[in-house]
């Protein structure tokens, strides 16, 4: 402590003076700044609120069934944008749902893109239906039927681990036997198909 030095201010008057007028100057800038920012608060204000009351002026002459056809193309284009992206990233929205999609779904909403209708017996898929036609979509193109058979047999409840194909003479339809592990025949599914190959419908016999 005894080493400390003291600060001493210079007596002078006019440094205390140019001191008091640096120190009012400073306070002036400040009070200016801040009547800057609320005059500017206030402007901001009124002009999102006049221009609320013209937009709603505006749709309220429109009526409501009027809408600018370019925003609702970019709409719906929008629309169509996500729906692709949520069915391209299928892992991602898989973790994100708070219970695991069972393979019946994979197959419905999945492998199948929700166009095709089921109806279901005793806990068995006993059909699908094409239903999108309607809308403008196409049945699907199922290249390997026999793999898909494969790959979702626990999906149509069906207990089989084998698939044979079936000759028929008839071209709009293609049948496949569904074998277990000791080689019985436990059911036929039936594909049926149009002219370019898409299936419109699979049934299950016996």
């Amino acid at each position: 402590m005894g080493n400390a030095k003291v600060i001493e201010f210079p007596k002078d008057k006019s440094f205390r003076k140019r001191f008091q007028d640096k120190v009012q100057e400073q306070k002036a800038v400040l009070v200016l700044s801040i009547a800057s920012v609320a005059l500017m608060t206030v402007f901001v204000n009124q002009w999102l609120v006049d221009n609320s009351e013209s937009a709603l002026g505006a749709r309220g002459n429109r009526g409501i069934a009027s809408f600018e056809p370019g925003v609702f193309a970019r709409d719906v284009k929008w629309e169509h944008e996500i729906a692709k992206k949520l069915s391209s990233e299928k892992t991602s929205f898989v973790a994100a749902l708070a219970e695991k999609p069972t393979l019946r779904d994979d197959l419905i909403f999945g492998y199948l893109e929700g166009k095709y209708g089921m109806k279901i017996s005793q806990g068995k898929i006993e059909s699908l239906e094409f239903i999108d036609a309607q809308a403008g979509e196409k049945a699907l193109s199922i290249s390997n039927k026999a793999s898909f058979l494969t790959k979702y047999a626990d999906a149509f409840g069906l207990d089989y681990s084998e698939v044979s194909p079936v000759q028929t003479a008839d071209a709009s339809e293609q049948v496949f036997n569904l074998i277990d592990d000791s080689k019985t025949i436990v059911g036929k599914a039936h594909f049926g198909i149009d002219s370019e190959g898409r299936v419109h419908s699979l049934r299950f016999t016996q």
